[in-house]
C-alpha cells in the first residue's frame, strides 16, 4: 500500500510541473533574441557529435537441466548471459545545454519550474 501511494504521489508531482524562462533582472535582453544568440553560441561551441557507445545487459535464459547438472530437482535452471548493446549518443549534449543555460543567465534569464 505504501509503495503504491508513494508511486502515485510521485506521478502527480511530476505531471504538473513545467520549466519556463523568467527574467532575473529588469534590463534583461529580449527573450527571443537572447535564446537565438545562446542557441547559436552553444551549437557552434559544442556541435552535435554522435558516437557509438556500448553497454552490457544481462538477460536471463532458461536451460534444461541434464543429469550431470545440479539443479536441486528442477527441470530447468536460470542462466544469465551477457549481451552487448550498441547505441548512439551525442557526447556534447550536456556541455551544450550547460553553455546555453549560462549564456541565458548572462542575458538576464533563468529557467524555473512552474507549478500549475
Amino acid at each position: 500500500m505504501n509503495k503504491t501511494f508513494a508511486t502515485l504521489v510521485c506521478c502527480l508531482l511530476l505531471s504538473g510541473c513545467a520549466s519556463q524562462w523568467v527574467k532575473t533582472r529588469s534590463n534583461a535582453q529580449e527573450y527571443t533574441s537572447a535564446r537565438a544568440a545562446c542557441e547559436t553560441q552553444a551549437q557552434q561551441t559544442f556541435p552535435v557529435r554522435n558516437e557509438v557507445a556500448q553497454r552490457t545487459k544481462y538477460t536471463t535464459y532458461y536451460e534444461a537441466c541434464t543429469k550431470k547438472d545440479d539443479c536441486d530437482g528442477e527441470k530447468t535452471r536460470a542462466v544469465k548471459k551477457p549481451e552487448i548493446e550498441s547505441y548512439v549518443m551525442d557526447v556534447n549534449s550536456e556541455s551544450r545545454e550547460r553553455l546555453f543555460t549560462q549564456c541565458m543567465a548572462q542575458k538576464g534569464w533563468e529557467s524555473k519550474l512552474q507549478w500549475p
